[in-house]
């Protein structure tokens, strides 16, 4: 009886050293990614398709968009504090400046890297976008008086240094080297890449009168439809519209070639025009202007 138990516990013993001596394969967690097809512009992260754009921008090798921001992989889900930024899953004051940048969809402000809430932010002429997405005129004197990504203006004021990318020009009105013009045209050849000839005048193709014919005499177009529109003193036309008979007149087509924008009000004459246009005396086929002329 004795031996026999001795027997079991040598067997048992015997059993234990060689599954000790075994090895364990270690745990492989699996691919969640492995049967994921995402599409264009996405790219997968634990078996979920994420953006690699954010807010129109591309973001950074190994970045994806999450609420708006491009951050790494290690920090999807973070929440930082104000005034820091996640890298590599933990939150921190990221410095910029001096050959350091931020990514896409930060800025840096103050040598330290932000959320741009100003990106994708087109704003008016001579104004630049502040924290809170705000258009704001700020003087200068020299480009050490605007942030990084802008320059001092001629006119004195901050412009954003990507030229025309940030600049939101008033109706009728097109941007060249961030400046925005009324420029006059023949043809689709006159005006600049995306934009349109429509009634003697450069439009960008987004603008809704971009696709509008022209209009008949007495009318200009408005959000995508010709319309009477009244004017005179106080009440003036669009780029290079005249004025005429208190009602706004498009720049008389292929005439409208050389004339300037011009903010006086004229009276009604012998081819007197206001609101819109001046220059020298225009001869088109089938009458001639003369801005600033009464007879």
């Amino acid at each position: 009886m004795t031996s026999r138990w001795l027997g079991l516990a040598a067997l048992v013993g015997l059993l234990l050293v060689t599954s000790a001596c075994e090895e364990t394969p270690p745990l492989v967690p699996p691919d969640l990614c492995a049967n994921v097809a995402c599409p264009g512009g996405q790219t997968c992260v634990e078996g979920r398709c994420l953006a690699t754009t954010c807010r129109g921008v591309a973001c950074g090798s190994g970045q994806v968009c999450e609420q708006g921001a491009c951050v790494e992989v290690a920090c999807l889900g973070v929440t930082c504090r104000q005034g820091e930024r996640c890298r590599k899953g933990t939150c921190g004051r990221v410095s910029c400046g001096a050959g350091v940048t931020c990514f896409p969809t930060e800025r840096c402000v103050e040598s330290a890297c932000a959320y741009d809430t100003c990106l994708g932010i087109a704003c008016p002429q001579s104004t630049v976008c502040r924290p809170g997405g705000v258009c704001q005129s700020v003087s200068c004197t020299g480009d050490f008086g605007c942030e990084q990504d802008e320059r001092c203006g001629t006119d004195g004021h901050c412009v954003p240094a990507s030229g025309c990318a940030a600049v939101r020009c008033p109706s009728q009105q097109v941007c060249r080297n961030g400046t925005c013009a009324a420029l006059a045209c023949s043809t689709d050849v006159d005006c600049g890449a995306n934009e349109k000839c429509r009634g003697g005048t450069c439009l960008p193709v987004t603008d809704a009168c971009a696709s509008v014919p022209a209009c008949p005499s007495g009318q200009v177009c408005r959000s995508g439809a010709c319309q009477e529109v009244t004017c005179g003193a106080g009440q003036p036309c669009q780029g290079l519209e005249g004025c005429r008979s208190g009602r706004c007149e498009g720049p008389v087509r292929h005439e409208a070639q050389g004339m300037a924008p011009a903010g006086a009000v004229l009276p009604s004459g012998r081819g007197s025009v206001s609101g819109g246009i001046s220059g020298g005396p225009m001869r088109g086929p089938t009458h001639t202007l003369y801005p600033g002329v009464v007879p």
